[in-house]
């Protein structure tokens, strides 16, 4: 029966580099919706349908041996140390499925790694954001997969998010106004920094401000820095801080605050139009619209509203999203990719922007 079966109704078999945080372990957080990470949406009813966990790499023993332990997988299910050319050469020659790649390793490594798997015959990525260090790397990596005929995805969930889908679906018909301002934040604790201080991870900015910069880019285009401004810590190359003001077209002005010196967590876009207040965050979604004033005679307030039809957060969620796409993507059902280097290249850019501003004042 297997060998009867359609190419698209097979199922995708997956690669995973990398058996850390977002790989796996996040998944072990009581409080966090699931699936939360890529070997959670493997392992989900929609994962088991679709795809089959056929290699996984990583460096450290404990984590190849928690992996293990934590997914139930045989003694001897295969888990390399490193990349191994021949095997994963086999692996993507193999012509009984189409095959996947899954980079979850530190963000120093995302290049290299890429590079690698698509020297070794890998046709489909998934990177976990950033997808480099740099835009050069970006427009190689992305040289790079045009020559041998490859898709790249880059994990900035939020694209693929319902809730923010069915907000931006609504700013570009009007429904809310003419965006005229947005602020957005990306607050972090450097007493659990990870890699978002470390020179091999990148400072927050880079670490973590890309998924401000991403929703910036998707949510009004490309913009252009008009200011930038940088703190560091009295000995370190990486920034503690940073904040920016951005223009974007149709006149929407922009400031990014981004900083790893806080004492809580806190990711949220305040987007002011010429009518109504959104703001979309980690903490929820709120939404408000000017009307007569309880306040103030003549003047319109800011009252809070429901949005008709707004996605059950409990239906929601950003990991499932980017992965139906891979499928369908994959299975020739779908041409177009959300999250492509292109945009990543872009928003690279922009990064580098708020890098290089300081060493042009």
């Amino acid at each position: 029966m297997e060998e009867k079966l359609k190419m698209s109704d097979r199922k995708i078999k997956v690669i995973l580099v990398g058996l850390g945080r977002i790989a796996s372990k996040l998944e072990l957080d009581p409080l966090r919706k699931k699936p939360c990470t890529h070997a959670g949406v493997l392992f989900s009813g929609f994962g088991k349908k679709n795809f089959e966990l056929g290699l996984a790499i990583e460096t450290k023993e404990e984590r190849r041996n928690d992996f293990r332990d934590q997914w139930g997988l045989p003694p001897e299910f295969p888990i390399l140390e490193n990349l191994n050319r021949k095997q994963i050469e086999s692996f993507a020659r193999a012509k009984s499925a189409s095959h996947l790649a899954v980079i979850a390793t530190p963000s120093s490594s995302h290049f290299d790694t890429a590079k690698q798997l698509l020297n070794f015959g890998i046709k489909n990525l998934l990177i976990e954001k950033p997808v480099a260090l740099s835009k050069k790397e970006g427009v190689l990596l992305r040289n790079l997969m045009n020559k041998k005929n490859a898709r790249i995805w880059v994990n900035h969930e939020r694209r693929y998010h319902p809730r923010y889908l069915f907000v931006r679906d609504l700013l570009q018909k009007g429904s809310f106004g003419k965006v005229q301002s947005v602020r957005a934040n990306v607050f972090t604790s450097a007493k659990n920094p990870g890699l978002a201080f470390s020179k091999s991870g990148g400072g927050p900015l880079l670490h973590d401000g890309t998924h401000a910069m991403d929703l910036i880019h998707w949510f009004f285009g490309k913009p252009k820095l008009n200011y930038a401004k940088l703190v560091f810590p009295k000995q370190g190359t990486i920034e503690d801080r940073a904040t920016a003001w951005f223009s974007a077209k149709n006149g929407i002005e922009i400031y990014l605050d981004v900083s790893g010196g806080r004492d809580y967590f806190q990711f949220e876009l305040d987007i002011l139009t010429n009518s109504h207040r959104l703001i979309l965050s980690n903490d929820g979604f709120q939404f408000w619209e000017g009307k007569t004033s309880e306040l103030y005679k003549g003047f319109q307030s800011l009252s809070p509203i429901q949005i008709p039809k707004f996605p059950d957060s409990e239906k929601s969620n950003a990991f499932l999203g980017i992965y139906q796409e891979i499928v369908e993507v994959i299975r020739g059902k779908k041409n177009r990719q959300e999250g492509n280097i292109e945009d990543n290249i872009h928003i690279l850019d922009s990064l580098e922007s708020i890098y290089n501003f300081r060493k042009s004042e």
